[in-house]
Order: structure tokens, then C-alpha cells, then sequence
């Protein structure tokens, strides 16, 4: 029988995983209503296609792929085998780095095709979340080697900052339709 304190390092991520897959609490209703009450943009399907993808690529970058990489890593804690707990590194850091392409990618298509003025939480929280995704991977390479000096300092701000981006990208997800055009 697993003792519930060997399922703990998987509760936490495992939660959070779950919590970004419940839908945002905002209708279609309610976005049209914001649509139409603003009239920045003139939606058109050109325009909707865009940001419906951008939203997909960060949601895949951001809800789903980190949270699968973070899931990944935490069962290397429980790994006695130093070959496993290598393999489960690398999977870890491929779907990380696939995580930040498609962060990027949804970045540059935001940049170019849709409006970056800058002046909504929006837009300027998705820009500082960005830089975080970039902070986090560059820790992330630049990381000691485990028994290192310096290693539970590294740890603890790359734990931080991967559940501060984690938060900020899901209220992104929950309260994107209030600031968009």
C-alpha cells in the first residue's frame, strides 16, 4: 500500500494539471456582448481564427505542456535508478522546450497579427509571462548538478517561478475575454 506522503509531490502539479482544464467562466454571450461594447476591432473570421489560435498555442504551451513536464519530473524524485531518472530528465526537458516554442510561437503571432498596444492586464501580463517562460528555461539549463552548492537556492526560485507562471497563465486563460478588443 503507497503511504499518502508518496503521493504528495504529485498532488500539488496533479491539482493544478486538473484546475486548467475546467472551461473559463466566461460565455460566448458574454464575449460578444464585450465585443460589441468595446468596438476596437471589427471582428472578422480572419481576426477570430487569430486569436482563437494564439490562445490555443499558449494553452497547449502553458496548460498543458509544462504541467505534463513538471508532472514528469516529480517522478524522478522517486526513481532510485540513475539511467530512469535520466530518461525521465530528458522528457522532461523535451516537452519543456516544446512548451516554450509553442509559447513563442503564440507570442510572435500576437505580435504580428493582433493589436500590442499594451494597454490592458492582458497584454501586459501575457508579455511579463512570456519573459518569465524564457527566465525559467534559461535557470533551467544554467541549473547545478544535484549535490552542488547553490542546488536548493536554484530549486526554490525555479519552483516559484514555474508556479508563478503557472497562476498567471491560467488567470490569463479565466479573464482573457475582459480584455480583449
Amino acid at each position: 500500500m503507497v503511504s499518502k506522503w508518496k503521493l504528495m509531490p504529485f498532488a500539488i502539479p496533479a491539482s493544478l494539471a486538473f484546475l486548467n482544464l475546467l472551461p473559463s467562466v466566461c460565455s460566448s454571450q458574454k464575449r460578444t456582448e464585450l465585443y460589441n461594447k468595446h468596438k476596437i476591432h471589427e471582428i472578422n473570421p480572419q481576426l477570430l481564427f487569430e486569436i482563437k489560435l494564439h490562445g490555443f498555442l499558449l494553452w497547449a504551451s502553458v496548460g498543458f505542456l509544462m504541467p505534463i513536464g513538471i508532472l514528469i519530473m516529480r517522478k524522478s524524485n522517486t526513481e532510485e535508478s540513475g539511467t530512469r531518472q535520466r530518461i525521465i530528465f530528458y522528457i522532461h526537458a523535451i516537452t519543456q522546450i516544446l512548451a516554450v516554442l509553442l509559447a513563442t510561437a503564440g507570442a510572435v503571432m500576437s505580435i504580428k497579427y493582433l493589436d500590442n498596444s499594451f494597454n490592458n492586464a492582458h497584454q501586459r501580463i501575457g508579455l511579463a509571462l512570456y519573459g518569465g517562460i524564457w527566465l525559467q528555461a534559461l535557470i533551467g539549463i544554467l541549473r547545478p548538478h544535484r549535490g552542488r552548492k547553490g542546488r536548493s537556492i536554484w530549486y526554490i526560485f525555479h519552483w516559484l517561478l514555474g508556479i508563478a507562471g503557472f497562476f498567471s497563465g491560467r488567470y490569463q486563460h479565466i479573464h482573457r475575454f475582459t480584455s480583449l478588443p
